[in-house]
């Protein structure tokens, strides 16, 4: 069974986070590992995965409740329930938190991201995330959506990796989603002819399973003005990126730096190299 590792650092972001990990949970079926990086006061008795060091729920966080808030959210669902499962790493490192994800062999890492500078960040997501061997999803404090239905994977056609775009598929088939290839060129190369784009599609989508799957060639040159014509004008609401590649790399300033772009209101599911 895939497992999901929520990072729970007590965040405003946490909450939203945490309920987006339990639908993902529930549309792919995994179960769900959360790994809480700050101290708390009080304990409660929740399970405890081996290397854990007992639970702790803070009468002062109430609102981040996260292990009791997705128990209140399995008690009300029919169908399947993931299983919920605890470990207490506080002030846990990005070494820290990859070895976890490692030793699980998550299928995701899901995090809650805010408006913060980097030294205020918890925990810092381009050292983990350079770490990792599965996607790293931040959800930002400002999103208030329920599920994922319009997935964007932002890329270079000549450069789309079919790796991702399977991992995407499978996700999106599970929650009903749709799943956008969206075409914009790599910095210094010239752009792509519609017609030869949607042949290249079209011989990546035959080696995919049949899926709400559409092409979107922009035309735009300017990435930030792109991304808020497919975050704005079409809707998307993940995008995914590659890690230290060229439209990482332009979005995000290079790194992971603490700072949300402002046309990215959305989840953003960050794949490693």
């Amino acid at each position: 069974m895939k497992t999901i590792l929520f990072i729970n650092d007590g965040s405003t972001a946490a909450s939203s986070a945490a309920k987006l990990t339990f639908q993902i949970a529930r549309d792919v079926q995994a179960e769900i590992l959360i790994v809480q990086t700050y101290y708390q006061a009080t304990t409660v008795p929740v399970k405890v995965l081996a290397g854990g060091r007992g639970a702790t729920i803070g009468g002062k966080r109430e609102a981040e409740q996260i292990y009791r808030l997705l128990q209140r959210l399995n008690e009300g669902q029919a169908g399947f329930q993931p299983s919920i499962s605890l470990i207490e790493l506080p002030l846990a490192n990005a070494a820290d938190v990859a070895a976890v994800a490692l030793r699980a062999n998550c299928w995701m890492i899901v995090s809650g991201y805010s408006k913060t500078s980097a030294d205020q960040q918890p925990l810092n997501f381009q050292s983990l995330l350079n770490r990792l061997q599965c996607p790293l999803l931040l959800v930002p404090d400002c999103w208030e959506g329920e599920s994922i239905r319009r997935v964007t994977y932002m890329a270079d056609l000549r450069y789309c990796r079919l790796n991702i775009m399977r991992y995407l598929t499978g996700w999106a088939l599970a929650s009903r989603a749709s799943l956008s290839l969206a075409h914009f060129s790599k910095e210094g190369l010239a752009p792509i002819v519609e017609s030869y784009g949607v042949q290249l599609f079209g011989e990546i989508a035959k080696q995919l399973p049949p899926c709400p799957l559409t092409f979107n060639n922009i035309p735009e040159r300017d990435i930030h003005r792109a991304l808020d014509v497919l975050v704005n004008g079409l809707h998307a609401d993940l995008m995914v990126l590659v890690n230290h590649r060229f439209h990482f790399e332009q979005i995000m300033g290079g790194r992971l730096n603490g700072q949300i772009p402002e046309g990215l209101a959305v989840p953003v599911l960050l794949f490693p190299m």
